[in-house]
């Protein structure tokens, strides 16, 4: 009797290590941050075969990782990734998960346990990951048999990227990362790739709800839209626009949403709320109807939720139909993704000929010129010649100097407010992290844009605060050839607080103040550049060789950390409850 040979089996071909990288692959995702560790071997080991496809890019501090794909995510439009060790590395890394969850950033974190016959034995290293990451995650989940890891991961990147976009997280103990993730199995869910085919992630509105938006759009005397998360993440200023132009509705951001409408149109006033512009709040404070567009309506934009009047109507588009309704009694929910919404709003009004006709002509646009106009004059009502040099003055520098599509990060703190009254065009063109405030993240964030578009230059705005907790990723940048211009606003202290002190505390100062650091030094250190600016005629030049140089350079700027903002009486209102 004749035997034939049977074909190669492809079972047990390829790790879970090996799946979860080709996983990422699929993905598009081509770039993972990380901190070494001996549990995430494998997993590196598992990129090693893959360098042609991804670059693996090892960072100096968990936070600096995180913020890195965070940003990476954010100008992209991909998901992020990022890959940490047991114990200290994964308990490190919470900081920078949760500043993505709060601004939906969609980021997959990646985290190597200790063996799974081990755990729950209180071990060397042992950390309650599980229990830690589901407080700041979309969703979170640890494989238990290698041959789950396809259906994990394909799960993963499915939650990060629908409705409202969030971090997912994934545990693999190290055991199973080397173990077959091809088997014979009676479970026919297991097969298939990573990536599922086709996914229509962006849900309609009711055709009812279309209308009744159009009505009290049109019905309203001082309506504003409030852009936010979701008008980027989809690509919908197009269309944002278009309805702003054609029944001329003034737009206003959230930190999130900004640059999904460029701020030298006529109709934009830029970011709403506690950090935001003189001329948005104005428009809201004056409205009589708010549609918000995956705003989430919340506190930072509403300055506790005192700005929109209580007599206004509000319109609320979301596409998690959890946040319609969470902070304020709406008019009208949409449970919709942003684009769909628009698309079939704008089809509405387009068949209906409504429209207001000349609307760049429109009163309401006269408002916003006027209430920029005012914005920019109280903004810069100060001696821009003096010494130490003016925070407003970097603003000036900055739009004489920057790439008109520079991409910028902005830090947390005093100089936040100042850093805003650059102006932003484009939708990935502006990043901060709106919902947490955190400090340690704007620098290393620098990077990850940098990565996402090596063509762009890329620009930093912190405080000297918040660029000493995460200075050593300049080490980073280097050796990653990724030159960013770190713009440090320096006034030795922690200037918000130091405010809050002389304001409400009568002047008694206590743990505001430090020392100063030699930044230029600093940098030359790490191999990277340093300029130090002490005079205002010193700023444009240095700016300048920054923006040229093949290396990250540090402008170091000696600043007037006293200088009032034009909106620092307003403040105060941020901190009642």
């Amino acid at each position: 009797m004749e035997v034939r040979a049977q074909p190669e089996s492809k079972i047990n071909a390829m790790t879970a290590a090996d799946a979860i990288v080709e996983a990422l692959i699929d993905e598009g995702i081509d770039c993972v941050f990380g901190i070494t560790g001996d549990t995430v071997l494998p997993l590196l080991d598992a990129i090693h075969k893959r360098q042609d496809r991804v670059r693996y890019v090892t960072c100096r501090f968990e936070t600096g990782a995180t913020a890195m794909a965070d940003a990476y995510s954010r100008v992209s439009g991909r998901i992020g990734c990022c890959i940490f060790h047991v114990g200290p590395s994964i308990s490190n890394a919470v900081l920078g998960v949760w500043s993505a969850h709060k601004d939906a950033v969609p980021l997959l974190v990646l985290s190597a346990n200790l063996d799974t016959f081990r755990l729950g034995r209180n071990l060397w290293h042992e950390f309650d990951v599980m229990g830690v990451f589901e407080k700041c995650t979309k969703w979170n989940a640890q494989m238990t048999e290698a041959k789950d890891a396809r259906r994990l991961m394909r799960t993963a990147f499915q939650v990060a990227k629908s409705g409202m976009p969030g971090v997912v997280h994934l545990d693999f103990p190290k055991d199973l990362l080397p173990l077959p993730a091809d088997v014979e199995s009676s479970d026919l869910s297991l097969l298939g790739g990573a990536r599922s085919g086709a996914v229509a992630n962006n849900p309609r509105p009711e055709g009812w709800a279309v209308e009744r938006a159009a009505e009290l759009l049109v019905a309203a005397k001082s309506p504003v839209i409030l852009a936010g998360r979701t008008v980027r993440w989809e690509n919908a200023g197009a269309e944002l626009a278009r309805l702003s132009e054609r029944l001329a509705i003034p737009v206003v951001t959230t930190e999130m949403g900004r640059g999904a409408m460029s701020e030298d149109h006529p109709l934009c006033a830029g970011i709403a709320g506690h950090f935001g512009h003189g001329a948005a709040n104005g428009l809201l404070r004056k409205a009589d109807l708010v549609m918000g567009l995956g705003s989430r309506f919340l506190n930072v934009n509403t300055i506790n939720w005192s700005l929109i009047p209580a007599s206004a109507k509000l319109v609320q588009v979301e596409s998690d139909p959890s946040e319609i309704g969470r902070q304020y009694a709406v008019d009208l929910g949409v449970h919709a993704s942003t684009r769909a919404f628009l698309t079939e709003l704008l089809a509405y009004l387009e068949a209906g000929n409504i429209e207001e006709k000349k609307s760049l002509k429109h009163p309401r646009v006269g408002i916003v010129k006027e209430l920029k106009e005012d914005q920019n004059r109280r903004y810069y009502d100060t001696d821009l010649s003096a010494v130490p040099i003016k925070p407003q003055l970097i603003a000036k520098a900055v739009e004489q100097v920057c790439d008109k599509d520079a991409i910028y990060c902005v830090g947390a703190g005093l100089h936040t407010h100042f850093a805003h009254e650059i102006p932003i065009r484009l939708p990935d063109q502006y990043h901060l992290p709106a919902g947490s405030g955190t400090m340690a993240w704007a620098f290393p964030a620098g990077l990850g844009a940098k990565l996402a578009k090596p063509e762009r230059q890329v620009v930093v705005a912190v405080g000297d605060g918040d660029f000493g907790m995460n200075a050593q990723e300049l080490e980073t940048s280097v050796r990653e050839k990724l030159p960013v211009t770190a713009i440090v606003y320096n006034d030795c202290s922690y200037g918000a607080l130091r405010l809050f002190q002389k304001n409400v505390y009568g002047g008694r100062y206590i743990g505001s103040h430090y020392g100063q650091t030699d930044l230029v030094k600093l940098a030359e250190a790490y191999g990277a550049r340093g300029e130090l600016v002490k005079r205002p005629d010193e700023l444009v030049p240095a700016l300048e060789r920054a923006v040229k140089a093949d290396v990250t350079t540090v402008v170091d700027v000696h600043i007037d950390g006293w200088e009032p903002h034009y909106r620092e009486s307003e403040w105060g209102e941020f901190h009642k409850f």
